[in-house]
């Protein structure tokens, strides 16, 4: 798979990119950011990589990680082209969106199958395990140099978006271009140790008063849990760690399909959806409810209460578990 020549053409022709991805951001749309931003700034470009959620701090060891725009109510910085990194729908990118100034192009770079093709200039691969493979092939067809820096943001964009490579998405290619990461100065053992050998106590109280809530559904085949909004602010732990229990829900023997409906401050339900089996398609679930994303993984968001965004979504979801352990 090549880049295709517009994409390139567009990045080489602007002085200033907008970079941004969905908020909260994930270790993808992150680390895909820092990596260009990184390789294309010698080359006389200003990259500013943005977001409208407070930056994740599990990722604060990557270079680069201070020089993330949060918004707030500051406006939206000018630039001659927008790139839009794992961002599936417009919705996912809120302000920069929707403040643009008049004529800025937009690139969408993605790889989840449900993405709508918004952009003026659209690169959607569902066969990429990661956006983070995309941005590399970027760097490698437009001559951008990735040095060990930009090579441990790529790595983390892949290892965050695989599972740590044992996700299906998982490809020959994604390997081989974590293997010319790790040849370009990347360090796997510094990623394992920031990102999964050193979880807060806070985090781990978080998960144990969680458990007592989940619900076990269709002989314990669907795992559901559902969460008043600010759950877990006494514990001290962030929105992304409140939103990172679908993994432990996903991670429990014997279920086939979880559901995480969370509680949202100004209204609303954030419903995460994981699935162990392709014929229990959850981004099929998802698109259902104006959301989308991928076979195993989605979400959407709800204006109903989480409690009444369970009941809309419940039937649907025991179905998908029986389907997806026949």
């Amino acid at each position: 798979m090549s880049v295709p020549p517009e994409i390139l053409a567009a990045i080489r022709g602007a002085r200033s990119i907008l970079c941004a991805t969905h908020s909260p951001m994930d270790g993808d749309g992150l680390g895909s950011g820092l990596a260009l931003k990184r390789a294309l700034e010698p080359a006389g470009k200003r990259v500013v990589l943005v977001t409208e959620a407070p930056v994740p701090p599990a990722y604060s060891f990557l270079e680069g990680f201070n020089s993330i725009v949060v918004l707030g109510k500051a406006p939206v910085p000018a630039a001659d082209l927008i790139v839009a990194l794992d961002a599936g729908g417009p919705d996912r990118l809120g302000r920069v969106l929707a403040e643009r100034p008049k004529g800025t192009r937009i690139a969408n770079i993605d790889h989840h199958v449900s993405n709508r093709s918004y952009g003026d200039l659209n690169w959607i691969d569902a066969q990429a395990a990661a956006v983070g493979e995309q941005a590399y092939l970027l760097l490698q067809e437009g001559g951008w140099k990735i040095d060990p820096v930009a090579a441990q943001c790529l790595l983390v964009a892949l290892v965050t978006d695989t599972g740590r490579f044992c996700y299906s998405s998982t490809t020959p290619r994604t390997l081989e271009i974590a293997a010319a990461l790790l040849r370009a100065g990347a360090e796997p053992d510094r990623l394992q140790r920031e990102l999964y050998a050193s979880v807060p106590f806070a985090v781990l109280r978080l998960r144990a008063r969680a458990l007592d809530d989940v619900e076990l559904l269709r002989e314990g085949r669907a795992a559901v849990l559902t969460l008043p909004p600010g759950y877990g602010s006494d514990l001290g732990v962030d929105e992304e760690d409140v939103k990172d229990l679908i993994d432990v829900l996903i991670s429990v023997k014997g279920v086939v399909v979880a559901a995480l409906f969370r509680g949202l401050a100004d209204g609303g339900t954030k419903v995460s959806l994981r699935s162990k089996d392709d014929r229990a398609n959850v981004s099929a679930l998802a698109a259902r409810f104006g959301g989308g994303g991928h076979v195993r993984a989605s979400g959407f968001t709800s204006r109903a209460a989480p409690a009444a965004a369970r009941e809309q979504l419940l039937p649907a979801l025991e179905q998908l578990a029986v389907a997806g352990s026949a």
